[in-house]
């Protein structure tokens, strides 16, 4: 008896062990079912839509916010009017978007779903196109996510993809050509802002320094270069680019002697999300919250009413969405990224 109550601690403290343990077990999402659900959706759609061997993939970063789903409706709109001989379909690479997004119930998947799915339908020419703005970090995502489609193997070794020809578009500001395109477009819609003096500052996202693939933060630097060859009135900072936050373009605005006046402020993304509402407009009330570029304009002496807090995104613009658009149009005339070429 003695043996069995110095026994029972010990009892007792397995069994509480096991049950943590299944609780444990219990609660881990179960990553299998999670990714089998979606491969199952994006197969499910593509055989719905399959109607030629051509694809036409459109990547975005994404958004949670309403506004934008039009955006992309617009965008999925235009590309198909372009090219009508291709099945269009549209995917986000942020995991974070797809997640609150599916709780809003609106379901977007990632582009290796839509790629394997393609590919298992019998696509045998699928063209990729990023909307993202920069040759940076997400569309270095969408590049790497094609080389595994490309290299996908199964069972024996083989590679079931090797031969579908894949086509890969770059972002908006891909060349500098670009941003002399979509600086023009700008201009056009805030050349008489400037002309009456007032001050119009675009806010792009940018990568920290230890993601600037490709050097893509070069193009922010670029297209504010490219709009003050227009009028000086203009300027370009970021949300993640060291050097070129809003205080560093503060300080250019007062070194050209733009020590106060309107600012008009406007992001230079691809849609007008999070950053756009939150960080650019630091919210609906007077006074923006802190450490908004709002509230960090008032801060430095600029008058900038609510109503200066331009929320549109460059897709919605017809004029520089057709920028994503000619990329395509060239990518589709020259050599495909998949299979390579052979010199």
């Amino acid at each position: 008896m003695r043996k069995l109550m110095k026994l029972m601690p010990l009892l007792l403290m397995g069994m509480l062990a096991t049950a943590l343990s299944g609780c444990e077990e219990s609660n881990k999402p179960d990553l299998k079912s999670n990714f089998d659900r979606k491969m199952t959706a994006v197969t499910q759609e593509v055989k719905t839509t399959k109607s030629t061997d051509k694809a036409l993939l459109l990547v975005s970063f994404g958004s949670t916010w309403d506004a934008p789903q039009q955006s992309f409706k617009e965008l999925v709109k235009s590309f198909k009017a372009k090219f009508p001989d291709r099945d269009v379909y549209f995917s986000f690479t942020s995991e974070i978007c797809m997640t609150r997004c599916a709780q809003k119930g609106w379901n977007y998947y990632a582009p290796q779903f839509y790629m394997e799915a393609l590919g298992n339908a019998g696509y045998k020419d699928i063209a990729v196109q990023s909307l993202h703005v920069i040759p940076g970090e997400e569309y270095l995502r969408v590049q790497n996510c094609l080389k595994d489609f490309h290299n996908h193997s199964v069972e024996g070794g083989k590679t079931p993809f090797a031969d579908v020809t894949v086509y890969l578009a770059g972002p908006l500001l891909y060349e500098g050509v670009d941003c002399d395109k979509v600086a023009a477009e700008l201009h056009k819609n805030f050349g008489k802002e400037v002309k009456a003096g007032k001050l119009v500052c675009f806010m792009g996202h940018g990568n920290p320094a230890n993601m600037n693939y490709g050097n893509g933060n070069s193009r922010y630097i670029m297209i504010e270069e490219a709009l003050q060859k227009l009028d000086k009135h203009y300027f370009v900072a970021t949300v993640d680019m060291e050097g070129n936050y809003i205080g560093e373009m503060i300080g250019r605005m007062k070194k050209a002697g733009f020590n106060s006046g309107e600012v008009i402020l406007h992001p230079l993304m691809s849609i007008a999300g999070d950053h756009a509402n939150n960080d650019l407009k630091g919210g609906i009330n007077t006074p923006a919250e802190e450490g908004s570029w709002r509230a960090e304009m008032v801060k430095a002496g600029y008058t900038c009413p609510l109503e200066n807090c331009i929320m549109k995104g460059l897709a919605d613009y017809p004029a520089i969405a057709n920028v994503w658009i000619s990329h395509m149009e060239q990518a589709l005339k020259e050599a495909p990224m998949y299979p390579e070429k052979e010199d």
